[in-house]
């Protein structure tokens, strides 16, 4: 299934990379009050970035300007919900929060530059509703990979039960062979060793078919979880302008990825078994050797050996 993202943009990783050092390093500093600069900060505004004591605390959610910002305690605060929370800054005014992004040029842009410099530009929507939308985008693309990734863990354990089903089919055979082979002691050992590699190599040639196709699921499974966690991560962390340019690199990911989980027709081929082989083998050297007994006198009559027992009915029962 193929992805279309709202935003077409690069990945950009760095972004989540600067933000999440950046965050680090407020958190790292030492906690004292912005405003008091000597007095013990116990909460930061994930908005405005700096700490507070509860003095300014109560005064900054007072204010006009900040009264809706997010402040929570210091303890509390890890360096990815902080660098989630930062605001949106305008690309050409750093120090001015970005309202509206500008699709033509993938900028995020205060309301200056959307009356100046973009004003002529054709898409230039609320950067909110741009956020909205990456964010839904990030939604259906952690759907698709759960559903892919519980696919294939389900073909996985289908291969895994195929795979003991063949080891207790090879099992099942190898004794059947022993027991019929054991009539013929040493007179038929050379046909004992070749119907039993004959099994071996039917059963191992099915297994590792099955294993390759096991691995080649696995890998895939490995990719389709690491890009989950990635989404997971970006989704988490990313700023709001970052998670808009970051969308369209992963969504080009995903859809590169190999989702399928189906398995081929020769996945439940049976290997070669030996059992209806093996009887009319020994009902035949049965019936040669009863038939020898009675004509122990005629030396004319041909010795059992294994080319005479079976080994040609052997040969067109593994064709």
């Amino acid at each position: 299934m193929e992805v279309r993202p709202t935003l077409l943009t690069p990945c950009r990783t760095d972004f989540v990379m600067e933000a999440l050092v950046e965050s680090a390093r407020v958190l790292s500093k030492d906690h004292l009050c912005c405003v008091c600069e000597d007095v013990r900060a116990d909460f930061i505004c994930m908005q405005c970035q700096v700490m507070l004591c509860s003095a300014c605390t109560k005064a900054h959610k007072k204010l006009p300007v900040s009264r809706s910002h997010d402040v929570e305690s210091v303890s509390t605060v890890t360096p990815e919900r902080l660098a989630a929370s930062r605001p949106a800054l305008c690309a050409d005014h750093g120090d001015k929060h970005a309202k509206y992004f500008c699709r033509e040029h993938r900028l995020a842009v205060c309301s200056a530059c959307k009356a100046n410099k973009h004003k002529v530009c054709q898409e230039v929507n609320i950067l909110d509703d741009e956020i909205k939308a990456v964010q839904n985008s990030m939604k259906h693309l952690t759907k698709i990979l759960v559903k892919a990734e519980q696919k294939l863990e389900q073909a996985i354990g289908q291969l895994t039960s195929r795979l003991q089903e063949v080891d207790v089919s090879e099992h099942e055979d190898m004794a059947q062979v022993d027991k019929s082979c054991d009539r013929l002691h040493k007179l038929v050992e050379d046909f004992r060793n070749k119907l039993k590699e004959k099994t071996r190599t039917s059963h191992l040639k099915i297994r590792n078919s099955l294993r390759d196709v096991k691995t080649d699921l696995s890998n895939r499974l490995g990719k389709v979880t690491s890009h989950k966690h990635i989404v997971a991560i970006v989704t988490a962390v990313s700023p709001r302008p970052a998670l808009i340019h970051m969308t369209q690199a992963l969504t080009d990911r995903v859809n590169s990825l190999d989702l399928s989980a189906h398995l081929q027709q020769e996945v439940w081929v049976k290997p070669f078994s030996s059992v209806k082989c093996c009887q009319e083998v020994a009902g035949r050297v049965e019936e040669e050797l009863l038939m020898w007994d009675q004509q122990k006198t005629d030396t004319k009559k041909p010795f059992l050996n294994s080319d005479s027992i079976g080994m040609q009915n052997f040969s067109k029962a593994g064709h």
